[in-house]
């Protein structure tokens, strides 16, 4: 939050003409008439979601990316990075030294710098491009530990064949998960009653 207050205003104007490209003239106008006044807000806005929406859930959750980013750089130092964006979302291409994400907006970013991919527990369907001049280029994918949300179900004939408590792990290890979180997770999961 300090570092959104703290953007000067050239910056803050910036970044609000590519968040409502495309969006309509009038959030448009109401943004971009006054945008020290959009960074306040929006600041306010983010810290009450931070505090009930996000902070009880945030430990597990950066474990999660962290491992969702460690599993990520091994595949893209195995495969390549031609191999690996497409399956990010089937939106992103890899062709020659150019990488396409298919949006409404057409924007073209040169990337001298490198590129940052970013994990998101909150973007489910789609990837999000970062394309301003104040901040280096940058993609937000959906990870693939965002089922932490919810834990996942096992099937019942997995739990006769494992055991409960061994089912519940395969079922967490869809993505790789840090063995504390592993245990969290699994420790979290209500017990099924048993069959009589």
């Amino acid at each position: 939050m300090d570092a959104l207050l703290a953007a000067p205003t050239d910056q803050t104007y910036a970044e609000l003409v590519d968040a409502t490209k495309g969006r309509g003239a009038d959030m448009g106008r109401r943004l971009l008439d006054d945008p020290d006044r959009a960074r306040s807000e929006a600041a306010v806005a983010l810290r009450r979601l931070w505090k009930a929406a996000v902070e009880p859930e945030w430990p597990s959750k950066r474990q999660a990316l962290r491992a969702e980013m460690l599993d990520r750089a091994i595949q893209v130092n195995r495969e390549g990075l031609r191999a690996f964006l497409p399956r990010l979302h089937p939106s992103a291409v890899c062709g020659g030294d150019t990488i396409d994400v298919e949006k409404s907006v057409d924007i073209d970013v040169d990337c001298p710098e490198g590129l940052i991919l970013v994990p998101s527990l909150f973007i489910t369907d789609r990837m999000q491009c970062t394309t301003s001049d104040h901040w280096a280029p940058a993609i937000y994918y959906p990870a693939s530990g965002r089922y932490l949300w919810a834990a996942p179900a096992t099937p019942r004939s997995l739990d006769r064949l494992l055991g409960e408590t061994r089912s519940r792990i395969l079922a967490a290890l869809t993505t790789p998960l840090q063995t504390t979180v592993v245990a969290r997770l699994v420790s979290a999961l209500p017990r099924r009653p048993a069959n009589t």
